[in-house]
């Protein structure tokens, strides 16, 4: 499992990193970064005893698929994968790797399509985006057995707040400052 932090951070760049890696915050997610990139921003969280967590589908010039994820796992040491593909996911348990399913809410038919997803898949985690639709979640995270996040769109600490009281673990946001300010509110 990953360390306590309600709030999740997306590092999208070096400077993103060296950024993160000046607060308290323990974990992040990195993503739209070039493979050419990723071994070095990963030795360099690690070294700061941080936790990296790569969206597996937003790495440039690396496999979106079973192969990209052992890469991932087993040559880059990653703390987590996420994904939308539920072979993805699968791949990422067997390797003993935290996996994280990415799902997009669109309608009432996505929410029921990614309960059988999820029901058959059994991530560690699920992410719903985007997370402004929070109003809904009520009406079904409660029959998920894995950790539920949001992400996306988030803008301020009244959404967080909102969010986080529908059930919602853990809010992943692109804004670093937003979440340092945010990294443990309950």
């Amino acid at each position: 499992m990953i360390s306590a932090q309600t709030i999740i951070p997306v590092i999208t760049s070096m400077k993103g990193l060296e950024s993160f890696l000046l607060t308290s915050l323990k974990v992040f997610i990195l993503q739209d970064v070039h493979i050419n990139h990723l071994k070095g921003m990963i030795e360099k969280a690690h070294e700061y005893n941080r936790e990296v967590i790569v969206h597996i589908e937003l790495i440039q010039g690396l496999a979106n698929d079973e192969f990209g994820a052992q890469f991932l796992i087993q040559q880059m040491h990653v703390d987590g994968v996420i994904s939308s593909k539920a072979k993805i996911i699968e791949m990422t348990q067997k390797n003993h790797c935290l996996a994280i399913l990415r799902v997009f809410i669109m309608d009432s038919k996505s929410v029921k399509r990614s309960l059988q997803i999820i029901e058959t898949t059994k991530p560690d985690i699920v992410e719903f985006l985007p997370s402004l639709i929070y109003e809904i979640f009520p009406t079904f995270i409660t029959d998920i057995k894995a950790e539920v996040w949001a992400g996306g769109l988030v803008q301020n600490e009244k959404q967080i707040r909102a969010i986080l009281k529908t059930g919602v673990k853990r809010i992943t946001l692109s804004k670093l400052e937003l979440a340092v300010k945010n990294a443990n509110i309950t």
